[in-house]
């Protein structure tokens, strides 16, 4: 547990942000994603939805996100990636947060709040990628996809430099899901590198492993889809 120096106002911000939480709290989903095997020291079950609409009530704080982050309650984690300042929270930081990437909720809200809309992110995915814990290179792979959707094609040459990395990573069946929004991100929006995505995904569809013929498939439709 990491320890922060004493701050009257953002302690007060977290309190508040702490009793709205409970306010919100449904016991039914709470007990819901206890059985499912999500392990955190509480949570209060508040949607998603909720919990957007409770973080725009307050300024983008990199103080406060730190503070909620390390609480180790699942409200605050998610929240913390809603409310911290993407551009200015360092790779530093964000290394410090990777341990408490656990579960697939929190790796997919660390991608879309922060790495997938984040300038200069480069550095952090390219140790991401690579990370020991499972969850923290599904949150690098799926933070890929959506930089492609926010930001442009500024990993195109890392994408391309890494495809059978990704290709490899493809073969653990708790990442495919975010390999293939990887590659249909990369697909749809970087015309140049779409033929060897395209390739790809029909090797997988030719495959004897279900769960890469239904990432080929995914990859495919999107990228037909999309024109």
């Amino acid at each position: 547990m990491k320890f922060f120096t004493y701050n009257e106002t953002m302690d007060r911000q977290v309190k508040m942000i702490q009793a709205r939480v409970r306010q919100l709290m449904n016991g039914e989903v709470a007990q819901q994603l206890q059985n499912a095997g999500y392990s955190y020291r509480k949570l209060y079950g508040v949607s998603l939805v909720h919990l957007r609409q409770l973080s725009q009530e307050f300024k983008p704080s990199n103080e406060i996100a730190e503070r909620l982050w390390f609480m180790n309650i699942r409200e605050m984690m998610i929240l913390a990636t809603m409310i911290a300042e993407r551009d200015t929270l360092t790779d530093e930081k964000l290394s410090e947060w990777a341990d408490g990437i656990t579960n697939i909720e929190l790796a997919e809200q660390v991608a879309f709040n922060l790495l997938g809309k984040r300038q200069s992110s480069l550095k952090i995915l390219e140790k991401w990628i690579l990370h020991p814990q499972v969850f923290v290179r599904y949150a690098a792979l799926m933070s890929i996809g959506w930089q492609y959707r926010f930001a442009g094609e500024g990993l195109s040459a890392f994408l391309q430099d890494n495809l059978s990395t990704i290709e490899a990573l493809a073969g653990d069946n708790r990442l495919v899901r975010a390999v293939a929004h990887c590659l249909k991100m990369a697909g749809r929006f970087d015309k140049k590198f779409q033929p060897k995505v395209v390739g790809l995904a029909r090797k997988w569809i030719a495959s004897d492993m279900n769960h890469l013929k239904q990432a080929g498939e995914e990859i495919l439709f999107e990228i037909e889809a999309a024109g």
